[in-house]
């Protein structure tokens, strides 16, 4: 949907979710309308039985119908303008999330990832900021990516642009408690085998974020976290590699072996 000024190009647009929920109250519609005929075919019922089906179900079609019209009125929506990008959630009590151009135009799509059995949304990211835009929620729906890229090109927003920008992102997320799409991020754009970790310059970025997600799996699946653990490890040796001096390639080194005690402990 576009909002046009007099005679201009459109200047905003407005995408809504397809939404499960839609699918959900109209399945239910269906299963209700299904019931009452078939009490009716199979065994008619009396005049009292027939008015009291027809009264419950005829209730339940009314909930379900308006059920349908809420879910599909209350979608979340994206504006998209040449100025910023504002996604507004379904809950009116929650502000709408403004992203400006200003700070930068560099956008990804990041699609599902999985990892060690759980998985991470798709969601708009704003390379080299921190900040990115979910675009599927379970009971909302979810925006299309190529609708949101086509809309966000058509208002000049950019797809390209230089991928090195993800290593400030891997560290924002990392210090978030993301480091699973902090992963996802270095799969995409990595492995930034060199970059070190803000305040921990003896420790790989790569390295802090798998012993992150190895402590995150550590007490329900110590298999997964054995395994994030020796990633961590092995992306540290690589760090070391790059040392200076003798003595920084020692301490480097010394992080790793620390990171492969957890994955034996």
């Amino acid at each position: 949907m576009y909002a046009r000024g007099p005679g201009q190009a459109p200047e905003t647009v407005v995408i809504r979710t397809g939404t499960t929920g839609k699918v959900f109250f109209g399945f239910l519609i269906l299963v209700w309308a299904g019931i009452l005929i078939g009490i009716e075919a199979s065994h008619p019922p009396s005049d009292s039985g027939r008015i009291g089906a027809g009264v419950i179900f005829g209730l339940l079609i009314l909930l379900s119908v308006g059920g349908w019209f809420r879910i599909n009125r209350l979608r979340p929506q994206l504006e998209i303008r040449g100025i910023d990008i504002v996604s507004r959630p379904t809950d009116k009590r929650k502000p709408p999330q403004r992203v400006n151009r200003a700070d930068g135009d560099t956008l990804r799509i990041l699609p599902k990832f999985k990892l060690y059995g759980k998985a991470t949304r798709p969601r708009l990211v704003f390379l080299g900021r921190g900040e990115f835009i979910l675009l599927h929620t379970p009971w909302e729906g979810a925006f299309r990516s190529e609708e949101v890229r086509r809309a966000c090109e058509a208002r000049g927003w950019t797809f390209g642009g230089d991928s090195s920008l993800a290593v400030s992102d891997v560290q924002d997320w990392l210090h978030h408690g993301r480091s699973m799409e902090a992963v996802q991020l270095m799969e995409l754009f990595g492995p930034f085998t060199d970059a070190a970790t803000d305040g921990e310059p003896h420790i790989a970025l790569a390295a802090a974020v798998f012993e992150d997600v190895g402590d995150k799996f550590i007490r329900g699946s110590r298999a997964n976290a054995r395994d994030a653990y020796r990633r961590a490890a092995a992306a540290q040796r690589v760090f070391a590699g790059y040392a200076r001096s003798p003595g920084e390639a020692a301490t480097r080194l010394a992080e790793a072996s620390r990171i492969e005690g957890k994955a034996q402990g």
